[in-house]
C-alpha cells in the first residue's frame, strides 16, 4: 500500500494575501484586529510574528509605491 500525503499546512500570510481583496495595509489592520480578539489562538505564535512581519513589508512597499 502507498504512503498517504499529509495535507501541506498553508502560510497564515499567504493565505491572507491571496485570498482576501485589498491592499497590504488593508489585510494588516485585519489580520491585527482578528490576532488582537484571539482569532488565532490555536496558531504559531512564532508563524504569525512572520505572518505579521510580511503583511507590514508589503504594506511599505505599497505605500512608497
Amino acid at each position: 500500500m502507498g504512503k498517504r500525503k499529509e495535507a501541506k499546512r498553508k502560510s497564515i500570510a499567504l493565505s491572507l494575501m491571496r485570498d482576501l481583496q485589498g491592499s497590504a495595509a488593508e489585510k494588516l489592520r485585519m489580520f491585527q484586529k482578528v490576532r488582537a480578539a484571539g482569532g488565532f489562538a490555536n496558531e504559531n505564535p512564532a508563524e504569525l510574528d512572520e505572518a505579521e512581519k510580511m503583511l507590514r513589508d508589503f504594506a511599505a512597499i505599497e505605500k512608497g509605491s
